[in-house]
């Protein structure tokens, strides 16, 4: 880290540590007294910064294992140091508390770089008086000779939060103090060579006793000011790690953010008062096609057309500071008529207006609700079929049952029959060929087989409402097929002169036919429903269209299943009319024509009923194919 070191200022070439050494700083000078006081003070200052940290951290030593390279730039307190030694001449080297060096030497005798440091005794010895001279000492620096070579020796501690990290030593110097018979003594004593020994000690620097105490009281002071600017580094250090830590914290929360508004199903635009965009998430891009960085700061109606009047709105919800809710708001999407929620919230914070525009596609919620609406619709369909259903049945049972007695009367040939048309004075074989030519036998079979049918129409109606346990067997689908087409050919609507005889049939059925376990009658009311829609449509169109109706019919095994086609050649359906095709009560007739239930009625039979799945393909003018699909018997 970078070192915040006010110690390290130079004034034209003499160092700072100069200035002190003879005496003042910027000239003025320093008597002993002056200078302890100025120590006193330092430390005074550090132990309340200590004690402040502490307060702060809630403990007393919150950053053990600190070091000092962790807090100084070691080049930059390198070049320092070599200064003070060049300037006050003795040796000087920054240790740790155990010894080992941390700078390089500077103004190292050769006595003691070359000589005693090279024996092994004599460097064990040089790195004990070392960690003993740096140890740590609050009422001054260590001023005593040498435990090694016996030169006079200095240090003084640096520390920061009480953790002892370096220890600053000087020395190297002989004086009157000196013992060279004790001297010349050691080199024997490590295996160094005398005579080299001897050469080497007269070159040591001689310096008198009171000034190196000098040098070391302004060591002490060095040593303390570093001490404080430890303490300062390591407050910065803490404050860095805890921007850095909040950055993190920040980043990490902007992008979770993101990450939440991106993965959001709603279109999320931030717009300022202006209407330019200031956010744009990833579903507004898949939308329109525009990235974050291409819809930036580009105004809303630009990007999002159909939203440009929201910005009236915006302004409005910005002006009020209350969020705005338009609720199902109708648009035409390619044809498709679609709803979306469009909110308006108000950002005004920190002087910075504008607004959050929220658009949701709720287009699968209104249609659950129409859905809803029509459930509830045929809840009461459901209970009022069944309080008709005695109603309708009581009269279908005398027309049928009349019927019945008609066509066993008039047709069959009996005893009675015959005795009573002698009576008359005719023949039955008369009254039997008057039947045949006035079409009298194909009336009476319509009466029955239509009123048969309305007595399935109000079954199916119960069992729609009411899941009901019905007898199913293995079925002939194609033969159930064909029974539907011949009631649709039945059909006659005198009013849109509707001829369902003229209608063509192409049959392309599985041979064997397929069978599918289901109630016969249910399946050809479905089959029924969707031939007869289509006749109607076919019938219709035939004027503009001039085509011959016509329906190709499929059945055929697939997979296990039994896929039913039904094929028009129709006008077809639009898309918004093929989605909605199987929706209770929604027709596309006239009211006195058709109800809407015919399609959804059928689409339960199949669903529920048979376990099947039903489906419609359709484009417009190009007729429509319902496809039926039952699990094979």
């Amino acid at each position: 880290m970078t070192t915040y070191f006010p110690c390290c200022y130079y004034y034209s070439s003499i160092p700072f540590f100069t200035c002190v050494l003879v005496g003042g700083y910027k000239g003025v000078p320093l008597d002993s007294k002056e200078l302890e006081n100025r120590i006193s003070e330092l430390r005074r200052e550090l132990s309340l910064a200590e004690a402040e940290l502490e307060s702060l951290t809630g403990s007393s030593a919150p950053h053990k294992g600190i070091s000092f390279s962790d807090l100084f730039e070691v080049d930059e307190i390198q070049a320092i140091q070599d200064a003070f030694a060049k300037a006050t001449g003795v040796a000087s080297i920054i240790t740790q508390p155990d010894g080992t060096p941390i700078t390089k030497p500077s103004n190292f005798s050769f006595l003691c770089e070359n000589i005693i440091r090279k024996t092994e005794k004599g460097f064990s010895n040089c790195m004990r008086s070392d960690a003993f001279l740096g140890q740590f000492n609050s009422r001054g620096p260590t001023i005593q000779p040498c435990l090694s070579s016996g030169l006079w020796d200095g240090g003084a501690s640096i520390s920061v939060d009480g953790q002892h990290i370096a220890s600053w030593l000087i020395g190297q110097i002989r004086n009157d103090y000196l013992d060279e018979e004790r001297m010349i003594s050691y080199a024997r004593e490590i295996g160094a060579d005398e005579t080299e020994f001897l050469r080497a000690l007269k070159q040591v620097t001689v310096m008198p006793l009171e000034q190196f105490k000098q040098i070391g009281q302004a060591l002490f002071l060095l040593a303390n000011l570093m001490s404080w600017t430890a303490y300062q580094n390591l407050q910065l250090e803490s404050h860095i790690q805890e921007l850095r830590t909040s950055h993190e914290e920040v980043s990490t929360l902007r992008n979770l953010l993101s990450n939440i508004i991106d993965s959001m199903p709603s279109i999320l635009v931030g717009v300022d008062t202006e209407g330019r965009v200031t956010h744009w998430n990833m579903r507004a891009a898949d939308i329109t096609g525009f990235t974050q960085e291409e819809a930036q700061g580009r105004l809303l109606v630009d990007v999002l057309p159909n939203m440009a009047d929201e910005m009236n709105r915006v302004t409005e919800a910005i002006t009020e500071r209350r969020p705005l809710v338009q609720e199902k708001v109708a648009e035409d999407v390619e044809g498709v008529l679609r709803y979306k929620d469009v909110s308006v919230y108000p950002l005004i914070a920190n002087g910075v207006q504008g607004a959050v525009l929220r658009v949701d596609d709720v287009t699968e919620r209104v249609r659950i609700e129409e859905m809803m609406i029509q459930s509830e619709k045929m809840l009461s369909v459901g209970g009022l079929a069944a309080g008709m259903a005695h109603e309708i049945n009581n009269p279908l049972a005398a027309i049928l049952g009349s019927a019945h007695l008609l066509r066993k009367r008039l047709l069959e040939e009996t005893k009675l029959n015959k005795r009573v048309a002698a009576d008359c004075g005719i023949t039955f074989d008369a009254v039997a060929e008057y039947a045949d030519k006035r079409d009298v036998r194909a009336m009476i079979e319509s009466i029955i087989t239509s009123g048969e049918r309305a007595g399935n129409v109000v079954t199916n109606m119960l069992g729609f409402s009411r899941m009901s346990d019905g007898c199913c067997r293995d079925e002939n689908v194609a033969e159930i097929l064909d029974n539907a087409v011949e009631l649709v050919k039945s059909g006659h609507d005198l009013k849109q002169s509707y001829n369902f005889k003229d209608i063509e049939f192409i049959r392309d059925y599985d041979d064997p036919p397929p069978l599918v376990n289901c109630e016969a009658s249910k399946l050809q009311q479905v089959f029924f429903n969707v031939l007869n829609n289509g006749a109607q449509a076919m019938t219709l169109a035939h004027k503009e269209t001039e085509r011959v109706p016509g329906f190709v019919l499929r059945c055929k095994a697939v997979d296990g299943r039994v896929r039913i086609e039904i094929e028009d050649n129709g006008p077809g359906m639009e898309e918004p009319v093929r989605h909605r095709v199987f929706e209770p009560f929604f027709t596309t007739k006239n009211a006195d024509v058709g109800t809407g239930l015919g399609m959804s009625v059928s689409y339960y039979i199949v669903t529920e009923g048979l376990g099947g799945t039903m489906a419609v393909e359709s484009q417009p003018g190009l007729g429509a194919t319902f496809i039926i699909e039952l699990p094979q018997a």
